[in-house]
């Protein structure tokens, strides 16, 4: 599926070298590091030495596009599961392991194409004191060789799209579901009007079902973090 690898030892972020080179689609672009490293909402994304950051092309109009962040953010968990690891997914594109951040997930859509923004916490020490955030180096003691893993993880991010394609969402709801970091915890939703629920999970198009005391809403945007005792 993936046509072209290209790996840069710094970019700004590897997301704006996609939308600003004329490469075809499906192709990945790697970098150690970024200086301009960016999440969701635009958000910064630290991206020092160590992690594995690489944004890809794909076309657009799939089947149920608008849950790619949850879709691959379940490859992401998939592959994690795989390595020994038990990871959850935080609605509606990260993915935690021991309570926090290790993968964030951006996807961007442009007049032509989608372009997907993956930053994995592999091999980082350390974290600056305000990101609540852990690498498979802090867990498990050991380093990992990002080429393998990368090459590992595209297959895994392929067969999700591949799927995805064929079937629907309706194929991963059930898996993302399990996986949902504070599913039946009551939680905060930032839409940015604070909304107070517990979560009950995903509806079949990928938004969030909260129990309010208006009953059950859903929402396609937001930001969650659990409610405080």
């Amino acid at each position: 599926m993936f046509s072209t690898l290209l790996w840069l030892e710094e970019v700004s972020s590897t997301q704006d070298f996609l939308k600003e080179k004329s490469l075809p689609l499906w192709s990945v672009v790697v970098a150690n590091r970024q200086t301009r490293g960016r999440g969701r909402l635009g958000r910064q994304w630290h991206s020092q030495e160590g992690g594995l950051y690489f944004s890809f092309s794909m076309p657009q109009g799939i089947k149920d596009e608008n849950t790619l962040p949850l879709v691959l953010s379940n490859a992401v968990a998939d592959y994690l599961k795989s390595l020994g690891f038990i990871p959850a997914i935080k609605w509606v594109n990260d993915v935690y392991v021991q309570g926090k951040k290790l993968c964030g997930i951006l996807t961007e859509r442009l007049k032509d194409k989608i372009i997907v923004g993956i930053g994995i916490n592999l091999n980082q020490e350390s974290f600056p004191k305000d990101i609540d955030a852990i690498s498979l180096r802090k867990i498990k003691g050991e380093i990992y060789d990002k080429a393998g893993f990368l090459l590992n993880l595209l297959d895994y991010l392929g067969k999700a799209i591949e799927k995805l394609s064929q079937k629907g969402f309706c194929a991963f709801k059930e898996d993302i579901e399990q996986r949902l970091l504070f599913k039946d915890s009551e939680v905060i939703l930032y839409t940015p009007k604070p909304v107070v629920g517990i979560l009950q999970g995903i509806d079949t198009d990928g938004s969030l079902l909260l129990l309010t005391q208006e009953g059950i809403k859903s929402f396609q945007v937001g930001e969650i973090t659990l409610r405080a005792l």
